[in-house]
């Protein structure tokens, strides 16, 4: 099977859908911050700005007399479950990925709390996203992935992936009722594809879940960071290729098979896919856009107070699985 196929048009604008949904869920005031970076060597804070990017956490840019500093309250992930996360991040710091490296307090630890919340530091990497990926970002972003899958390919990360079959039958089974009949129907029958079509052979790793445009920088056109790995787990690596490609390689209403044939010709220099993941392939991109379709369903039906609520539009990722479905073979 060829991994690209020319796409018919679907609507909307481009891979993101609709821009940035709320990330300031917990408000911090400046005499909290100031004292909350007392416990640190990073000298006094400047002025600070919460986020409007991201899903999951509250997050602040902070400049201090000492540097620029990103600080994020946990909304979600508890104290148990995040030393998972710092260590990660700390693997890939060490293997020289352009990924945020956490700050640690006087006592050298990189978890506190603020507002009730989990908090921690990280150095604010430097550079833009991008709306509007050109085949060279593309390039990059397959190729840093690959890179990602291989420098975690022995490591152990505990982190199960949520998103899999199951997590999208338990995202249904929340929201089935306040859905119309077309697309509940429609959910059912990709739902039943997918576990008729699941293999549990495809090859495992740590995934990073949630590689769109507003999660990776740019500097002058290069890449320069890999942002937000909250979603990370050990999951199928060609599922987090699916995801990755349906957002960087969508565009005008159809997928660019110049983009996507740059971010696979990237990825595969790299780590070039085994047979059954050519095979999968297919089955996988639609797959992700299913498990985004009903993660931003559940937001849009269930949306979590926050300061500013923007959603991302669910309808981009019903449009893009119906188009994948057109490719039966």
């Amino acid at each position: 099977m060829k991994l690209i196929k020319t796409a018919t048009s679907i609507c909307g604008s481009y891979g993101n859908g609709s821009r940035l949904t709320v990330s300031v869920y917990t408000q911090v005031t400046r005499p909290q911050l100031d004292q909350f970076f007392s416990f640190y060597t990073l000298g006094e804070v400047i002025n600070f700005e919460g986020i409007q990017d991201g899903i999951n956490n509250t997050n602040y840019f902070v400049e201090t007399t000492q540097g620029s500093f990103v600080l994020t309250l946990f909304e979600t992930l508890t104290v148990n479950e995040l030393p998972h996360f710092m260590g990660l991040l700390s693997h890939l710091v060490k293997h020289q990925l352009p990924s945020p490296s956490h700050q640690p307090d006087r006592q050298g630890q990189v978890l506190r709390e603020l507002n009730s919340k989990p908090a921690a530091l990280f150095n604010r990497l430097s550079g833009i996203t991008t709306t509007s990926p050109s085949i060279e970002q593309c390039w990059q972003v397959g190729r840093q992935l690959a890179a990602l899958h291989r420098c975690t390919q022995d490591y152990d990360f505990p982190v199960k992936n949520n998103n899999d079959l199951e997590g999208c039958q338990q995202q249904l089974n929340k929201i089935h009722e306040r859905l119309s009949a077309t697309d509940l129907a429609l959910i059912k029958d990709e739902l039943l594809f997918q576990t008729i079509n699941h293999s549990n052979m495809l090859p495992q790793g740590v995934i990073h879940g949630d590689l769109f445009r507003d999660n990776v920088l740019f500097v002058d056109n290069q890449l320069s960071g890999l942002l937000d790995f909250y979603s990370a787990s050990t999951g199928a690596l060609l599922f987090d290729l699916a995801i990755t490609a349906n957002d960087w390689c969508c565009e005008n209403g159809a997928i660019n098979t110049d983009k996507l044939a740059a971010l696979l010709a990237a990825y595969q220099s790299l780590r070039p896919l085994e047979a059954l993941e050519k095979n999968h392939w297919q089955i996988q991109l639609r797959a992700a856009a299913l498990r985004f379709w009903l993660s931003r369903l559940e937001h849009q039906l269930y949306p979590r107070p926050g300061d500013v609520i923007q959603l991302k539009d669910p309808l981009f990722f019903k449009q893009l699985l119906q188009l994948h479905r057109q490719h039966l073979d």
